[in-house]
């Protein structure tokens, strides 16, 4: 009778056991996947400051506080020449939160608030001096609260600004980007992701860019323009390619999704057929990729326009030094000096689709070398020319 009674208790338990062993699902591990997996759906997080990338700021304007605003506050006490600010948190939502800013005068110094934690009360809040902005790494940044919509959902979130004054402009731009580790089979990965074109928006756009900080455990100490992709661009990883296929609205996930076609794209990522084009130049010329093929193609974007003298200087010492082995073209808008070189002016109507692939914005300093077997062999920014053209052209040599 113990025998049954033992063989019974063993059974039961065998049973039990096995039991919750098959009815208890294995836990998915975040950001784990396999090179079988055709879409990769990766959870991100966000990092204060701007890391390997660059990120710049743009001008504000506050007002006078007598001007209507969608909130009411309680000003700052004790400050003088009192200004305004309520920075949208979405430019696309029409019902969307402010961070608000004020800037003023105390104890005869310039200085600067923000409404940190969003309760619409400046009494509470740490002031700052206004002072020339630093791009440093180090610069300090001010922490800011903020609801935003994200799809439907009200939810709190938070970001970093940066505040300068620039030759007299008020400068403010967000600090942060995104990152994740994924393992893809046996192989670690650590990406970063940023939205370098909207520098006041708290959402992420369709101009954000990625790039691939670590493999392995082995981080990267920089980043080349080359290795900035776009949406729609593909990240290298296990030996294939992986399109960035889209970002949520906040940041908070990114889809990547296999792409076996990369080396027959078109495109402007480095190792991409480069797209064909037909332009106008200042001197009345009409230029094609193919007119130019029989030697390595520079699209050299400067900013002369916006008075930076040294991207422009910097496209006529590449045409001085390289100007007989390699086709430079110039492009900027209002360029003066047009005797030497080729010049394509980036406001002319008649070049607008060669401006949308290769300008894309109305200041670039970005520069694209085309291979005469077409494909798009670098990207810098002009004033580096020094230190890409002459590896490029030894490559090609050797």
């Amino acid at each position: 009778m113990k025998i049954l009674f033992k063989i019974a208790l063993t059974f039961t338990l065998f049973i039990t056991i096995t039991s919750c062993q098959t009815t208890t699902p294995n836990p998915i591990l975040e950001n784990q996947f396999s090179t079988t997996d055709d879409t990769l759906h990766i959870i991100t997080k966000t990092v204060k400051g701007s890391g390997l990338f660059e990120l710049g700021a743009g001008t504000i304007i506050p007002l006078d506080t007598s001007e209507t605003f969608a909130n009411r506050v309680v000003y700052p006490k004790q400050v003088a020449q009192l200004k305004r600010y309520a920075l949208q948190v979405d430019f696309q939502d029409p019902s969307s939160d402010y961070v608000e800013i004020m800037k003023g005068v105390q104890n005869d110094k310039a200085i600067v608030i923000v409404d940190a934690n969003n309760n619409q009360d400046f009494t509470d809040d740490f002031i700052w001096r206004y002072k020339p902005i630093d791009w440093s790494k180090t610069a300090d940044l001010i922490t800011c609260h903020y609801t935003i919509n994200n799809y439907g959902e009200k939810v709190r979130d938070s970001s970093w600004l940066l505040i300068g004054d620039s030759h007299g402009s008020f400068l403010l731009g967000k600090r942060e980007y995104i990152t994740a580790n994924i393992q893809l089979d046996q192989n670690k990965y650590e990406i970063g992701i940023v939205d370098p074109w909207n520098p006041l928006s708290f959402t992420y756009s369709d101009r954000t860019e990625m790039a691939l900080l670590s493999r392995q455990g082995i981080k990267r100490d920089s980043l080349s323009k080359s290795d900035l992709i776009s949406l729609g661009e593909a990240l290298p990883l296990n030996g294939q390619y992986y399109r960035f296929e889209r970002i949520s609205k906040l940041g908070d996930s990114v889809t990547l999704v296999k792409d076996p076609s990369f080396a027959s794209r078109i495109g402007t990522q480095k190792g991409m057929i480069a797209p064909d084009f037909k332009v106008i130049t200042m001197s009345g010329d009409t230029l094609t990729h193919a007119k130019l093929q029989d030697k390595p193609i520079v699209i050299a974007n400067s900013c002369g326009c916006g008075g930076d003298q040294d991207s422009t200087q910097a496209y006529y010492d590449m045409e001085e030094a390289l100007g007989n082995s390699i086709h430079i073209l110039h492009v900027d808008s209002n360029i003066e000096n047009t005797a030497v070189g080729i010049h394509i002016d980036s406001q002319n109507s008649f070049n607008k689709d060669f401006y949308t692939i290769y300008r894309k914005v109305y200041c670039s300093r970005l520069c694209y070398v085309i291979g005469t077997d077409k494909r798009i062999l670098e990207k810098f920014t002009i004033t580096d020319w020094k230190s890409i053209l002459p590896k490029i052209q030894q490559a090609k040599t050797n």
